[in-house]
């Protein structure tokens, strides 16, 4: 596949998600503040990248 760009979204409190996508290459583009509601509390969503050259790098 010609792919140029893969995004995703995870939410804060995954950390273990969080390293798993940053050990790959991915990198945090932005983050939705409150945009998720977890045990009655406002958590954030990381929105995260990676691009082909940052693949190609690794």
């Amino acid at each position: 596949m010609n792919l140029r760009r893969i995004g995703l979204a995870v939410y804060e409190s995954n950390p273990r998600a969080i390293r798993s996508y940053r050990k790959i290459g991915f990198k945090e583009e932005g983050r939705r503040r409150g945009a998720h509601f977890e045990d009655g509390k406002p958590i954030d969503v990381l929105v995260m990248g990676l691009l082909a050259e940052d693949w190609n790098e690794a």
